[in-house]
C-alpha cells in the first residue's frame, strides 16, 4: 500500500476569521451616524434608538455566530433574526447536552430545532442543523446517519465562502469515516480539511484534525508518524488552550510510549494530561478516555492496585453516561467501545483478591454493581405526564399522551397506521423496525420521549443507589449469585459474585471457550459465542413430549438450537452450563442439598446477556431424579439489584403468610389452547371461588388495571406474546388487540402478576441497554413479583396423552397454592415439580419456561415435600 503522507502546513500565525472591510466599514459609518445624531440632536431619538439596536444585533452575532457567517449570511441572519436567534440558543443547547452524555435530551431539542420551517429557508442554519445531527447520530453509533449528514454539510459549504466550517465538516466527516473502519479515506478528507481551512481553520478543529492523523497511524502501526502527528496536537492545543484535546493527545503520546516499552515516557504524559484536564475540566468522555490511559501505565508500573482504581472510575463514569443517554442502541454502543476495558477491570479485580487483596473485593462488587445498575425503577414509578422540562419542547409531555392513544387505537384495532402490528401468518420480526415502518416509528418516538422524561425527572439524583448483594442476602436469607459475560477481542468470561446468606461474597471467573462457549451460545442464543460453529449436538430430541403448539408467534422455534437443547432429555449439557455460570462452592453445597427437606432460596442477578438461560434447568447432581436447580433451591431472578424494593411498602401484607385466606384475583385467558385455558379456568374458580374476576374482552381487562381501579392481589393472563424489543414488547389479547409495554406505562398491575404468554419474561437483551420490557414495566407498575415465559411455552395435546397440557397443568396447580397463601417463586418451584413427578423424567421444555421475578423475596423456608408427596 502506497503510504500516505500527511499535509504539514505551517503553523499559521492567526487562527481565527479575518474580519471583511466591509463590515468594519459598515460599523464604522453607523458609529458615525449615531455620533453625529447625539451630537447635533438632528435626528429623532427614536431614530437613533433604532440605529443603536442595529449596531448592537450586528455586533453580537459577530461575536457569537461569526465564524459561520459570510456578510451576505449575516444579512440573512439579520432579517430571520427573531426567528433564527431562539432557534441558534436551542441548537447551542443541543451542543452542550451532547457534550455532557444528554444525548436523548440533545436529540430531542434538535428534532424541535429541525422541524422550524425558518431552518429550511436558511441553508446556513440547515447546514448547522447537519452538522449537529451528524454529531449525535455518530455519539449513538448510527455511523451511517452521521456520515450522511456530514456529507450534507460539506456540499453546503462547498457552495459557499466559508473556509473554516468547510474545513470543520470535512474534519468530522473524516473522523466518521475513521470510525467505519475506511482509514484511507479518512486520512484523505482529513488532510483535505487541512488544506481547505488553512490559516482559517477553527483551533479545536485543527487540533482534532491532528489528533485523528495520529490514531490512523497508528492503526497502520506508522509509530513515527502517529508520534508526530500526536506532538504537533498537544502543542496546538497547549497553545490555544484545548485542555481535554490536549489531555487526549498526551493520553496517545503516553499509549505509544507503553509500546516501546518507555515507561516513565508514558508516565511523564499521563501525568500531563492530568494537569490538563484539571486546567479546563473535559467533558465525561474525556475523562473516560483517560482513566483507560492511567489505567495502562499503572499497568505497566506493575501498580494493579492503581490500575484497579482507575478501571472502577472509568466504570463509574461509563454507568453515569449510560444513565444520561436513554435507551437501547446508544447505550449499547457506548458500552461496548469500553467492553474491553471492563474485561481487563474484572479480571485485575480477581488477581488481585485471589493474591490476597481484600479490598479487590468491594472493588469487584462495585464492577458488577456498575454493571447491572439502573434507575428504570424510580423513573418508571414517576408520573409520564406531570410537567415539561423548561429548556426542551413544551409539548413533549402532550405528544407523549398522543403517542400512547395513537398505540391504543393502533393495539385496539390490530393495525399500525400501515398494517398489522401483529399477523398470524408471518414471523415477529427481531426489531420492531423491521414491522411496519409507520408502527416502529411510534415506538422508537416513544421510548425516546419517555427517555428524555424520565431522565429529567430525576435530573436532581441522577445515580442509582448502590446495591449491595450483602444486604439482601441477610434481608431474604438467600444466596444471591450475579454474573456477567464479559469479552474482549480474544476472549470470554463469567464474572460472578456469590454471597451467601450469611453475607459472605466469594467471586469467580470462569472462561467460556470451546464446546461450553458454543453450548451456552446455543442456549441464550448469543451468536458471537458459536463463531460460526454447528450447534453442539445431543441425544435424540424427546419428540413423545411434542405439543400441538406454544404461546407465541415463533415459527422457527423448533428448529432452533436452543429449542434442541430443551427438547433432549440428555442432562448432560445443563450440568455444564451449571459449571460454567455458577461458582463451585454454591454447586457443592447445592448437590448436598435434600430436595424433600427444606431448601435454600436463590436468587439470580443475571445480565442481559444471560437472562435467556433456563437457570431452573442447569443441573447441579445429573445423575439424580431430581438433580435440577429447581429441586435443590426456590429460585428466583431479577435483572438488577437496582429494581429491588428499598422498604417494605406498609400497606402491603408479607407474601407467604401460611394464612390461607382467599384474596381477590383476575384472570383474562383468549387466543390459546382451548382445552388448557378450560383447565386454567376450573382451576382458578376452586382455588378463588367467588373471588377471582373473569374479564371476557381486552376492554374489561384494560379496566382492571386501571390506575384508580381496584386493588387486586393476583392478576393472571394467559394469552399469545412477542418477542420485540423495548417498548415494543407486546401480549395479543385477541385478534384485533394487542397490550404493549409502551401502553402499560399507562396502567397499575396487581401484587403477583401471571403473565402465561411465550416470551413475557424477556428483556432488552442488548449488552448495556436498561431491562426494560414487559416484566420489568409491571414491577415498577405495582407488582412485586412477575412469572412470565423465558421461552416459547408447550401448548396443546402432545403425541402422549401424559404429556399434554404442560403449561395449563403447571398453572393450574401454581392458582391453587398461590390461593392457599404460598410465596409465589415456592409455589411455582412446587408446581413444576408436582409435574414432574406426574409425568416421570421429562426435557426442561415442558417444565421450565415459567420463570418467577420478583422485587421483594420473602419466600419463607418451608419443607418441600418428596416428588411422591406432591402427586397426592
Amino acid at each position: 500500500m502506497e503510504e500516505m503522507k500527511p499535509s504539514r502546513k505551517p503553523e499559521p500565525k492567526r487562527t481565527g476569521r479575518r474580519v471583511s472591510w466591509k463590515f468594519l466599514a459598515t460599523v464604522a459609518v453607523f458609529s458615525y451616524l449615531i455620533s453625529r445624531a447625539l451630537r447635533d440632536g438632528s435626528w429623532y431619538p427614536p431614530l437613533v434608538a433604532l440605529l443603536a439596536v442595529l449596531l448592537l444585533a450586528v455586533v453580537v452575532l459577530a461575536l457569537r455566530h461569526g465564524p459561520n457567517l459570510s456578510m451576505a449570511g449575516m444579512g440573512q441572519m439579520l432579517l430571520n433574526a427573531h426567528h433564527l436567534d431562539p432557534l441558534l440558543k436551542q441548537l447551542a443547547r443541543a451542543n452542550q447536552l451532547s457534550m455532557a452524555g444528554e444525548v436523548a435530551a440533545a436529540a430531542e431539542l434538535l428534532e424541535s430545532v429541525a422541524a422550524d420551517p425558518a431552518v429550511q429557508e436558511s441553508p446556513l442554519m440547515a447546514a448547522l442543523v447537519a452538522m449537529t445531527r451528524s454529531d449525535l447520530a455518530a455519539a449513538q453509533g448510527d455511523l451511517q446517519t452521521a456520515e450522511s449528514e456530514a456529507v450534507a454539510a460539506v456540499r453546503h459549504h462547498e457552495r459557499g465562502r466559508n473556509r473554516s466550517s468547510h474545513s470543520e465538516a470535512l474534519e468530522k466527516l473524516g473522523k466518521i469515516q475513521m470510525l467505519r473502519g475506511r482509514n484511507e479515506e479518512s486520512y484523505a478528507t482529513i488532510t483535505q480539511a487541512v488544506t481547505v481551512g488553512g490559516g482559517r481553520m477553527y483551533p479545536l478543529s485543527r487540533v482534532r484534525a491532528e489528533l485523528y492523523l495520529a490514531n490512523l497511524a497508528f492503526d497502520r502501526g506508522d509509530t513515527p508518524r502517529a508520534c508526530e502527528h500526536a506532538m504537533a496536537a498537544r502543542t496546538l492545543a497547549a497553545k490555544w488552550r484545548c485542555h481535554p484535546q490536549h489531555a487526549g493527545a498526551c493520553d496517545t503520546l503516553a499509549a505509544l510510549a507503553l509500546m516501546e516499552n518507555k515507561v516513565a515516557d508514558a508516565a511523564r504524559w499521563t501525568a500531563e494530561a492530568d494537569s490538563a484536564l484539571s486546567n479546563g475540566g473535559g467533558a465525561l468522555p474525556h475523562r473516560v478516555r483517560h482513566l483507560i490511559a492511567t489505567a495502562a501505565v499503572s499497568h505497566a508500573q506493575g501498580n494493579d492496585r492503581g490500575a484497579l482504581d482507575a478501571y472502577l472510575e472509568m466504570m463509574r463514569g461509563v454507568a453515569e453516561l449510560r444513565t444520561r443517554w436513554g435507551w437501547r442502541d446508544a447505550q449499547e454502543y457506548y458500552t461496548d467501545l469500553y467492553s474491553e476495558h471492563e474485561f481487563a477491570a474484572y479480571i485485575t479485580a480477581h488477581t488481585l483478591h485471589e493474591g490476597g487483596d481484600h479490598q479487590a473485593l468491594d472493588s469487584y462488587a462495585s464492577l458488577l454493581d456498575l454493571g447491572s445498575r439502573t434507575t428504570l425503577r424510580r423513573m418508571l414509578r414517576g408520573e409520564l405526564v406531570s410537567r415539561a422540562p423548561d429548556d426542551i419542547e413544551q409539548h413533549g409531555m402532550a405528544e407523549i399522551a398522543d403517542l400512547l392513544s395513537t398505540l391504543a387505537r393502533a393495539e385496539d384495532t390490530g393495525s399500525g397506521p400501515e398494517g398489522a402490528l401483529f399477523s398470524e401468518v408471518q414471523a415477529v420480526p427481531d426489531r420492531p423496525e423491521a414491522a411496519s415502518h409507520q408502527a416502529a416509528q411510534v415506538y422508537e418516538r416513544l421510548e425516546t420521549l419517555v427517555s428524555l422524561r424520565f431522565r429529567w425527572v430525576i435530573g436532581a439524583d441522577p445515580h442509582a443507589p448502590t446495591a449491595d448483594s450483602r444486604a439482601y442476602a441477610r434481608r431474604w436469607n438467600s444466596h444471591v449469585v450475579q454474573a456477567r459475560l464479559v469479552t474482549n477481542a480474544t476472549e470470554s468470561r463469567v464474572v460472578g459474585l456469590w454471597t451467601t446468606p450469611g453475607g459472605t461474597r466469594h467471586p469467580f471467573v470462569h472462561p467460556v471457550r470451546g464446546a461450553a462457549g458454543a453450548l451456552l451460545g446455543d442456549v441464550a442464543g448469543i451468536d458471537s459465542l458459536r463463531d460460526g460453529r454447528e450447534s453442539v449436538t445431543t441425544r435424540e430430541p424427546d419428540h413423545a413430549g411434542e405439543t400441538e403448539g406454544v404461546r407465541a408467534q415463533a415459527p422457527d422455534w423448533r428448529t432452533s438450537p436452543r429449542c434442541h437443547h430443551l427438547t433432549s432429555r440428555d442432562v448432560s449439557p445443563w450440568a455444564a452450563l451449571a459449571g460454567l455460570l455458577l461458582p463451585p462452592g454454591l454447586l457443592e453445597t447445592l448437590r448436598h442439598i435434600d430436595p424433600t427437606g427444606s431448601v435454600p432460596k436463590l436468587l439470580v442477578v443475571p445480565d442481559s446477556s444471560l437472562w435467556r438461560v433456563p437457570w431452573a434447568a442447569l443441573s447441579v447432581a445429573p445423575d439424580a431424579r431430581d438433580g435440577y436447580v429447581v429441586d435443590r433451591a426456590v429460585l428466583a431472578m431479577s435483572p438488577s439489584l437496582s429494581l429491588m424494593e428499598e422498604q417494605q411498602q406498609a400497606h402491603r401484607l408479607p407474601s407467604g403468610t401460611g394464612s390461607g385466606s382467599r384474596e381477590r384475583a383476575f384472570a383474562f385467558l383468549s387466543g390459546v389452547d382451548a382445552e388448557g385455558l378450560d383447565m386454567e379456568r376450573a382451576a382458578l374458580d376452586a382455588a378463588y371461588g367467588s373471588d377471582v374476576t373473569h374479564a371476557h374482552s381486552p376492554e374489561q381487562l384494560l379496566s382492571l388495571l386501571a390506575p384508580d381501579g381496584v386493588d387486586y392481589a393476583l392478576g393472571t393472563a394467559s394469552v399469545h406474546g412477542n418477542d420485540r424489543p423495548g417498548l415494543a414488547h407486546a401480549l395479543r389479547l385477541d385478534r384485533t388487540t394487542t397490550l404493549s409495554t409502551a401502553r402499560m406505562l399507562t396502567l397499575r398491575f396487581p401484587h403477583t402478576l401471571l403473565i402465561n404468554a411465550c416470551l413475557s419474561a424477556e428483556l432488552d437483551e442488548r449488552h448495556g441497554t436498561d431491562p426494560l420490557g414487559i416484566p420489568t414495566v409491571a414491577l415498577c407498575r405495582g407488582a412485586e413479583t412477575v412469572i412470565g415465559g423465558i421461552f416459547p411455552l408447550p401448548d396443546g395435546k402432545a403425541r402422549n396423552a401424559r404429556y399434554s397440557h404442560p403449561t395449563a397443568r403447571i398453572l393450574a396447580v401454581l392458582y391453587q397454592l398461590l390461593a392457599e397463601g404460598v410465596a409465589p417463586s415456592t409455589a411455582l418451584r412446587s408446581a413444576q415439580r408436582r409435574f414432574r413427578a406426574e409425568v416421570g423424567s421429562v426435557p426442561p421444555r415442558l417444565w421450565a419456561g415459567l420463570v418467577s421475578i420478583t422485587t421483594s423475596f420473602d419466600d419463607p423456608f418451608t419443607p418441600a415435600p418428596s416428588l411422591s408427596e406432591a402427586t397426592q
